[in-house]
């Protein structure tokens, strides 16, 4: 065999060898990226009290409210004669609506923080949104859902008082012999349109079944009436002053059916 084919058969197997030599190799480790820290939670021992005060939920929903009142330029329900009402505006303060842009972000944002469903109705209309504003009051003061539900309906949490519900804030009590007071929702019965005469199908508290209600927050007391605040009254957040009598009781009237208070139970 000529020395120019030996060299060449030489270096083939050689070539060959060295490849089955890797083959055979153990597989060389692949270097891991070392797993982050977890992170670490920076909390206060529970024997540490806070250095501030921290204000109860009532008197969180309470500021809520009022805070919410005033951007709606602070009015007040003054009740006519003739049966209707009017708002009172704060002096300087311009008219405030539900539909006017600014005033409609605000009802957005309580309606869609407690809600999926759309606001606006089969005929273009705005839905009813107190129920969604006192709701959104409770969650923005910090209560969860088993201590409030997130509802766009009074009577859902209207009910759940009524139940006693483990867990639930809320009280339901007898207009007619329990004293409201500031935190506390008061409800009063009210005419959807498709019953009338819904008002005088309850005979009393222990009659209360489901129906259309509204409920404001008392956030106020003076001598002679308390003063609450509600949502989609007059179509913005509005004050009413409702009248008490020497107890400190409600008194209804033609145009306010007090049906329930809903006492807050301070934890």
């Amino acid at each position: 065999m000529p020395m120019r084919e030996n060299r060449r058969m030489t270096r083939l197997l050689a070539l060959t060898l060295c490849a089955l030599l890797g083959a055979c190799a153990a597989p060389r480790a692949v270097p891991t990226q070392p797993s982050p820290p977890a992170p670490v939670r920076l909390t206060a021992s529970d024997t540490v009290a806070p250095g501030f005060e921290i204000p109860r939920v009532r008197d969180r929903m309470v500021f809520l409210a009022r805070q919410e009142w005033s951007l709606f330029g602070s009015p007040v329900v003054q009740d006519l004669p003739d049966g209707s009402s009017r708002l009172d505006f704060a002096q300087g303060a311009s008219p405030a609506h539900e539909l006017q842009p600014p005033m409609l972000s605000r009802v957005l944002v309580y309606w869609y923080a407690v809600s999926t469903a759309p606001i606006v109705g089969y005929q273009g209309e705005l839905r009813p949104w107190s129920a969604a504003f006192i709701s959104w009051l409770a969650q923005g003061a910090g209560l969860t859902a088993e201590e409030f539900p997130r509802t766009v309906l009074h009577w859902d949490y209207i009910e759940r008082s009524l139940q006693g519900r483990p867990g639930h804030r809320y009280a339901a009590r007898d207009p007619l012999s329990h004293v409201p007071t500031v935190g506390d929702l008061v409800c009063n019965a009210r005419s959807d349109g498709r019953e009338p005469d819904f008002t005088q199908q309850i005979g009393g508290f222990a009659d209360l079944r489901r129906g259309p209600y509204h409920c404001d927050l008392v956030v106020g007391a003076a001598p002679g009436w308390l003063e609450a605040i509600g949502g989609n009254v007059g179509d913005a957040v509005s004050m009413t002053r409702l009248p008490i009598d020497e107890a400190g009781r409600l008194r209804s009237n033609g145009k306010r059916r007090f049906v329930a208070v809903l006492e807050h139970q301070q934890r």
